[in-house]
Order: structure tokens, then sequence, then C-alpha cells
């Protein structure tokens, strides 16, 4: 500071600040979260979007049963399936789809909602969102088309 001379100094320390976003709180030690949290957190958001009638098969019986049976994941049988590490996730959805809505418009919906609730509700990064359509529901009030 010689001559007048203003000196910068830097009040952002690595060392010196705890804190990160990884960990807030300064406390040491690790968070897991099981697929089974992130299945709930996105049978819930799905749930929301307009055009989704339900997650899961279309409603048959063997359908069911091959779900069950291929999948070790309960949660897989509902129509969420997931694979999640530290920082990115994968997740496999089957919908039944609401008859009249625009099914890609609903599927980009879906992908959108998700991977922003999992970011903000968790951390985790959407690494990829599989929707499988494997259903349409008629809505109660559409005529019937009097096929057998």
């Amino acid at each position: 500071m010689a001559n007048g001379e203003i000196v910068a100094a830097e009040i952002f320390h690595p060392e010196a600040f705890p804190f990160s976003t990884d960990n807030p709180s300064g406390v040491p030690g690790d968070t897991k979260i099981e697929p089974n949290v992130v299945a709930a957190i996105v049978g819930h958001v799905v749930g929301g979007v307009s055009g989704v009638d339900r997650l899961g098969n279309p409603g048959g019986i063997l359908r069911a049963v091959a779900d069950t049976v291929r999948s070790p994941a309960s949660a897989r049988a509902q129509g969420v399936g997931v694979e999640a590490g530290q920082k990115e996730a994968i997740i496999d959805l089957d919908v039944v789809m609401v008859y009249g809505h625009r099914i890609p418009s609903v599927v980009q919906e879906i992908r959108e909602t998700v991977a922003q609730e999992l970011f903000d509700q968790i951390g985790l990064v959407a690494k990829e969102i599989n929707v499988g359509v494997v259903g349409i529901e008629f809505p109660s009030n559409a005529p019937s088309r009097g096929v057998l």
C-alpha cells in the first residue's frame, strides 16, 4: 500500500469459506436419495401434466404381471423406472394419455416439467427422460364407436 495505492483483497477464499452448493451447512456427510423417492417425485409431477390420465400400464392384467416380473423396482410396475446417481438420473415412464391432447406436446411438457422438478427438488440433472405412451383414455362423454 505504498504511495497511496489501493490493493483489492480477495474476499472469497475457498479454504476459508466452508460452504458450497453441495453442502451448504458445512457439516460433512453423504446424502443418498433412494430411487423410490425420485420415482415418487416424478409420479407426482407427471400426474399434474394436462393430457396425462395416469402412469402405468393401459389396464391389461397380462401387461401388469409382465411389468412386475421384469422389473425389480416396485415403482416400475406403476409406470416409473429410475436409474439415479449422485448428480444425474435416467427416467423411464409409461403413461396413459387422454384422448384429444397432442401427444408430442404432452410428452415435451412431461420432459421439461420432470427435468426442472428433479433439479429444483433434489439437484439431479435428468440425463434422459424416456416416455412410453402405453394407452389412451377416452373421455366418458365421448360418443361410442359401436365397435365390438
